[in-house]
């Protein structure tokens, strides 16, 4: 018999899943926990097809409104998609920064959690990261970050989104520091707190913060990390203050 296609999670293999009724937990919850786990252990790629819902129904032994629940989570919270029709169904999804941006961003506000407090997250984090950076990013990487900054160093058309560019560089750096929680963590932040900040309110600041990202980047490009630690924890303290910065976060 031929082997099932790896990019497709098998219908009938068993899973020994077994539902925790004791621990109090939603069973859908615990499926969508399950169904993860699955797609983790086999490695499964973006666009990968989790089996029909008859076959998951037997796989995780439950009825039908727990089973869409469970898949409603995954897709809630970007995991998965589903399309209907006989050529959808649920498929992989690779979650991405935006996702646990507004994720984080529901939980912040429950907590009452301001925009300021999410500033000085962020100042506590890139230091790290661009130490880790220095220290990780690997040759093709700093090559990559070289160009962005000799761009920066170029004279910009009228009307240039430095918001965006900001947003480019240090997303850059998260992803080379290849540190794999505080790097999406950071992006997040700064998917949270951009929609809050205004270029045209401090045009020079801006202007001087993406004149920061020279000296910042070619640090990290030399390897010299804890020169590149200093300058990026100076760089995050010329950041002006978003619009209402002592506001409750809104969920995004």
């Amino acid at each position: 018999m031929a082997e099932p296609p790896t990019d497709t999670l098998p219908a009938d293999d068993p899973t020994g899943f077994v539902i925790e009724r004791a621990s109090g937990e939603k069973v859908a919850s615990q499926i969508a926990r399950a169904i993860v786990r699955d797609i983790v252990q086999r490695g499964l790629s973006e666009g990968a097809s989790l089996p029909p819902e008859p076959a998951m129904l037997e796989q995780y032994r439950v009825g039908r409104p727990t089973l869409r629940e469970a898949l409603r989570i995954l897709e809630v919270n970007g995991l998965i998609t589903i399309k209907p029709g006989r050529s959808g169904g649920p498929k992989v999804r690779r979650s991405d920064t935006s996702n646990l941006a507004s994720q984080l961003s529901l939980h912040f506000m429950s907590r009452r959690v301001t925009y300021a407090d999410v500033s000085s997250a962020r100042r506590a984090i890139e230091p790290t990261l661009a130490r880790l950076a220095a220290l990780n990013a690997t040759e093709a990487e700093r090559q990559q970050l070289a160009e962005l900054i000799h761009r920066t160093d170029q004279p910009r058309p009228r009307g240039s989104d430095l918001l965006a560019e900001s947003l480019a560089f240090h997303r850059l750096v998260a992803v080379i520091s290849h540190e794999p929680v505080l790097g999406p963590l950071s992006v997040s932040l700064q998917f949270i707190l951009n929609p809050r900040r205004s270029e045209q309110e401090h045009s020079r600041t801006w202007k001087r913060l993406m004149s920061e990202h020279i000296p910042l980047g070619e640090a990290i490009i030399r390897g010299d990390a804890e020169q590149a630690e200093q300058l990026m924890a100076e760089h995050m303290s010329h950041y002006p203050p978003v619009k209402a910065h002592e506001e409750i976060l809104d969920w995004q």
